[in-house]
């Protein structure tokens, strides 16, 4: 009877094993409502040194030594001039006027520490070209690595699109009310014409443009895998959408990450390891539950 033990342990190795390792992968907004700029932000991901027309003030990043690769990728329609990052994103800050404009989005990946550079610039050209390059973004690319097992990839987003012309768009278009000809309405008092809801020039704001970009990426590692004859399985699901009993841990961070190589308790890292801690023990109670469960199945099948 104590193989059965040995054997249930077997089928919830097998059982955790198969389980989908989660994508890390970050949204965020660089807004001029939070005091940030989008060429301070430009200058950290390329690891260079650039000053913003807006701000009036220098950002210099190029004492670090992390940058493995950095890249601006562009859409047809914009000018090649915009190849250079300093112009692209001081090209941005000029065109937003507001004091609350979204300047830029961000995402933040961690990239498969199973392939290498090259590898993984490739993939990450494939995926900015066909999430977001050929639906009009400039995207402007830097993958860094420390060495420290947390190979990354920053992508800077413009949130306008571009016209023909290669000039920026508003980024809303007025929508004027018809009448059931399909001429404009005029207010009866003010004789002025008729707005409706303004229509959004681009739908790159939609909650489902994030689904799909994080399904993308799950896809993709999931091809080089195949591809390089990586045993993995990945997923963009978070571990409740999987069925799985467990707590994603939180992302820590290059600057929390710094701190505890240099020895240093940080609260973040604190909840991780008690994130850790609890999976631990629901493993372990798991584990004893089945074990206790095939006993008592066995003990009635000896009656």
């Amino acid at each position: 009877m104590r193989y059965a033990h040995l054997h249930t342990w077997v089928r919830i190795a097998e059982k955790e094993s198969i389980q989908m390792e989660v994508i890390s992968l970050h949204v965020g907004i660089i807004s001029r409502r939070a005091g940030r700029s989008a060429v301070q932000m430009a200058a950290y991901c390329s690891r260079n040194k650039f000053y913003s027309d807006y701000t009036g003030k220098s950002y210099n990043y190029t004492d670090r030594n992390d940058l493995v690769y950095h890249e601006v990728m562009l859409p047809d329609s914009a000018p090649n001039v915009f190849h250079n990052s300093e112009v692209l994103w001081n090209s941005v800050e000029k065109v937003e006027k507001s004091r609350n404009a979204r300047l830029a989005r961000t995402l933040i990946i961690a990239l498969p520490k199973e392939l290498d550079h090259n590898t993984q610039i490739k993939m990450v050209h494939q995926y900015v070209q066909k999430f977001f390059v050929q639906h009009g973004m400039c995207a402007d690319i830097s993958l860094h690595d420390k060495g420290d097992n947390n190979p990354h990839v920053h992508i800077l987003l413009t949130t306008r699109s571009l016209n023909h012309d290669g000039e920026w768009m508003c980024k809303q278009r007025r929508n004027y009310l018809l009448d059931k000809d399909g001429n404009k309405l005029r207010d009866p008092i003010t004789k002025k014409y008729r707005l409706g809801k303004s229509i959004k020039t681009n739908d790159w704001d939609a909650p489902e443009r994030i689904e799909e970009w994080r399904k993308g990426w799950s896809e993709m590692c999931q091809s080089y895998f195949r591809q390089y004859g990586i045993s993995k399985d990945i997923t963009h699901k978070s571990y409740a959408r999987q069925g799985v009993n467990r707590e994603p841990t939180i992302h820590l961070g290059a600057k929390v990450k710094a701190l505890e190589d240099r020895g240093l308790s940080t609260d973040r890292s604190k909840k991780n390891r008690a994130i850790i801690d609890r999976n631990h023990k629901r493993d372990r109670l798991m584990f004893r539950q089945h074990i206790e469960r095939d006993y008592d199945h066995e003990l009635e099948l000896s009656r």
